[in-house]
């Protein structure tokens, strides 16, 4: 399929040409500096229990998560995703220790490391770079907004100067960055969203993830939303606001998620957001009939 955008299957196509690669989602038994006491004891207001990771196999073993995935899905190839909580967050040699155990899999061709921006010191930095001339390597930075206002609010307890200073320290050592955006933050207009946009096409780092505000059991946002205090968008109004942001977006920017859902038992609302094959759709759709691609108004950034 011709995207109108560039699309994180693309990307994997240029980049492990010869047949499909997917990512395995492993919660690697890390914490996080803003839910252990260290900056906050909650957490940013969106995160669940889980800390976006897998929920069936969180107290499994990296070795077990990896196997069990594998074994499934003979022939294929795979990335390994550090996926819950903070990737980068712990002693250097546990670190290694960890990072380490991807490399007994033949079948793993990149490695994905999520973190926050206040993560990474420079020993872990030095890790990250030595662990990038073995394998692919990505680091996956939660920015979700160039305004320190909605920063606050989401409770990140980080600065956009801390990313902005992450971000140029893997670039300068050679490590590819991809950035999470939420859209729909209370308080955001449609100039505050684009202006993140413009941020990121001068930044233009590897790649970023879009997903619309939403509610997860077990996070501080449940409460707001059963006081009934938290405007969620729309699935309409959600699909304008984000085709509008990728027509702003630099084209050589992969899009690396356009949306987001979780298990039925974890995810609240907005329910539309549940459908992410109609929603991935409802975006395809709005840009053809638009007649636009990602990028095709960038100049008005």
């Amino acid at each position: 399929m011709d995207e109108p955008f560039y699309s994180f299957a693309s990307f994997l196509n240029n980049k492990f040409p010869g047949g499909k690669v997917r990512k395995i989602p492993i919660n690697a038994g890390f914490s996080c500096p803003n839910r252990d006491g260290t900056l906050s004891g909650t957490g940013c207001i969106f995160c669940d229990p889980f800390a976006a990771g897998p929920v069936a196999t969180a107290d499994w073993t990296i070795e077990e998560q990896i196997t069990s995935y594998v074994r499934r899905r003979p022939g294929q190839r795979f990335i390994a995703y550090f996926q819950s909580h903070c990737n980068t967050y712990g002693p250097v040699e546990e670190l290694r220790r960890k990072y380490e155990i991807v490399f007994r899999c033949p079948e793993i061709v990149g490695l994905f490391i999520a973190t926050r921006p206040d993560a990474l010191p420079a020993p872990v930095l030095s890790l990250l770079q030595e662990v990038g001339r073995r394998i692919y390597l990505s680091v996956e930075l939660g920015l979700q907004s160039v305004h320190e206002r909605s920063l606050v609010l989401l409770h990140r307890n980080h600065s956009v100067r801390q990313f902005k200073e992450a971000f140029h320290e893997l670039r300068r050592r050679g490590i590819d960055a991809v950035v999470h955006l939420i859209i729909g933050i209370p308080g955001e207009t449609q100039a505050d969203m684009r202006a993140t946009i413009a941020e990121m096409n001068a930044l233009k780092p590897a790649g970023l993830k879009f997903h619309p505000l939403h509610v997860l059991r077990g996070s501080p946002l449940q409460a707001q939303l059963d006081r009934g205090s938290l405007p969620l968008l729309g699935r309409d109004e959600y699909v304008a606001i984000l085709c509008d942001l990728l027509e702003r977006l630099d084209p050589g920017i992969v899009v690396h998620r356009l949306t987001a859902d979780r298990e039925k038992d974890l995810f609240i609302a907005p329910l539309w957001a549940l459908n992410k094959a109609a929603v991935l759709e409802s975006i395809r759709l709005e840009m053809r009939q638009r007649g636009s691609r990602q990028g095709c108004r960038q100049a008005e950034c």
